[in-house]
């Protein structure tokens, strides 16, 4: 009998084929299911061929349902509960508890699937920062927080997180113990990749969204001070403001941003790299991809300390979230090589934890469980 799991991810998936983060085997761990549905939340998404390795060697079908909101929902709930229902899926996996989350939990309740939602953010602090910046937005978010994630919480059969920060957030609203689930790494993929020859040296590292939270204004006033090179992997809305921030600072021969590289070659970028650098926001995410991507390549990782990044001991060296601190800690990396050595060997060693092997057939176990 085929198997079949219906998807409802964060975002339409050319998002992610733009951006060049289509992965081998994201939505089908171990080849586990036959099918693969993915409910895309837009009129036109990207054509499955070009995606087919997210789904391993199932047979991928993306259904486009159109823009689904808050105001909305209840109108269009209907259609995604008559399509779910042709799929008949073996289990449903939501990758929020907002609009996607209710989406999919109203469809598992009615249909009596068991549902499988694991969480990559912590939504609290988001609120937190959206308080600051947009009245509007907050009260969304508010609004999210009373009628539409408590009752994904409440309706999951199972919750994972990526970090352990996010786990007061579940226990908020439900009495569901959420299981901790690290982002997977390919290490071997990552460790034995090519070096760019035409990269410039010494070269640092950043890659993530443009986004205030990844603070990319840091490291490029940084630069004042580190004789060396730093390339940022990320397109987003401060990309605009980030150049023009080069411009200004007339690091333009320091300071290249490049807006997307396919995934199947990010690795050969964080193999030519002499310092992964990241000043990411520790409240909101706990041990980010791109950290543990940089580590699996054997590259000395400048990060500010977290919840989860604390688990890493002295394989990767703590910053302060500020110029002079980033600074110093970079530069001291750059000025020996020693230390530079003994942090590829640790970090290598380190990351073996958030393997692929180990993730994925946990992640697989989880599907059999509840399936």
């Amino acid at each position: 009998m085929k198997k079949r799991i219906c998807i409802f991810p964060n975002d339409p998936i050319i998002s992610y084929y733009e951006k060049g983060e289509i992965k081998e085997r994201y939505f089908n761990p171990e080849n586990l299911f036959d099918e693969v549905h993915i409910i895309s939340f837009t009129d036109i998404d990207v054509e499955e061929n070009k995606i087919q390795k997210i789904a391993g060697n199932a047979k991928l079908i993306i259904h486009t349902v159109g823009k689904i909101n808050i105001k909305n929902r209840k109108k269009e709930i209907s259609k995604i509960l008559e399509l779910v229902k042709k799929i008949n899926p073996d289990v449903i996996r939501s990758f929020n508890p907002l609009i996607q989350g209710w989406c999919a939990a109203f469809v598992a309740d009615e249909l009596k699937i068991p549902l499988f939602v694991s969480l990559h953010t912590q939504f609290d602090y988001n609120r937190k920062l959206a308080k600051k910046k947009s009245l509007k937005k907050y009260l969304g978010l508010k609004y999210l927080e009373k009628f539409i994630e408590p009752y994904v919480l409440q309706k999951a059969d199972k919750i994972t997180i990526v970090y352990k920060i996010i786990e007061s957030y579940v226990t908020k609203h439900t009495t569901k113990k959420p299981e901790l689930l690290y982002n997977k790494i390919d290490c071997e993929k990552f460790y034995n990749a090519k070096q760019i020859n035409t990269l410039p040296k010494p070269l640092i590292l950043t890659v993530g969204n443009l986004i205030e939270s990844k603070n990319h204004k840091l490291l490029i006033e940084s630069m004042h001070n580190i004789k060396a090179n730093l390339l940022i992997i990320g397109k987003g809305e401060l990309i605009d403001i980030l150049r023009n921030n080069i411009k200004s600072m007339n690091l333009e021969d320091k300071i290249t941003i490049l807006e997307s590289v396919p995934y199947e070659n990010i690795p050969s970028y964080y193999k030519t790299a002499n310092i992964f650098a990241l000043a990411y926001d520790p409240n909101q995410e706990g041990l980010p991809m791109p950290v543990m991507e940089a580590m699996a390549s054997g590259t000395p990782v400048v990060v500010p300390e977290s919840e989860d990044s604390k688990e890493l001991g002295d394989s990767i060296v703590f910053a302060e979230r500020n110029i002079e601190s980033f600074t110093k800690k970079i530069n001291d990396l750059l000025n020996n090589k020693i230390k530079t050595t003994e942090l590829a060997i640790k970090c290598k060693e380190t990351v073996k934890r958030f393997d692929i092997s180990k993730l994925e057939k946990r992640e697989a176990e989880i599907y059999q469980e509840l399936i």
